[in-house]
């Protein structure tokens, strides 16, 4: 992610942070590198800020009622009607080395191409984002 300034236009920030995390499936594992502390946490954190500055969308603490009563961090709508959950989606990309759809979520929310859902439903918007044929 070199060459890039905190002040660059949000999508060239989440162009570089999917780069990266598509870069790192290529690369051997590193055991001094914590993909929870070193990379989850920090690409985390400037995605989340993009969809901050680039859609008004607001960091919140929630509480899932799925399976379990966790409390998870992640960026919102202001309806609430969409949720990212960063940390969680980065450091599960790495983990299994998928290819990341970060980009791909992002252009589609700057291109409506996500349709309107109830508010207050809190959709995870990484569940339902798949590449059909993965880039190379």
């Amino acid at each position: 992610m070199a060459g890039i300034s905190s002040d660059a236009e949000p999508l060239r920030i989440i162009e570089a942070i999917n780069e990266f995390i598509a870069d790192s499936r290529k690369r051997r594992n590193d055991p001094s590198v914590d993909n929870w502390t070193d990379r989850a946490l920090p690409l985390g954190c400037l995605w989340g800020a993009q969809l901050v500055r680039q859609f008004g969308w607001q960091w919140a603490s929630v509480t899932r009622h799925d399976s379990t009563d966790t409390k998870a961090i992640g960026v919102f709508d202001a309806r609430r009607s969409l949720a990212v959950y960063p940390f969680e989606f980065v450091f599960r990309t790495l983990e299994s080395r998928s290819y990341p759809t970060i980009l791909l979520s992002f252009n589609m929310l700057l291109h409506g191409r996500i349709p309107e859902l109830p508010a207050g439903g809190y959709e995870s918007l990484m569940e339902g984002v798949r590449h059909i044929v993965p880039p190379e």
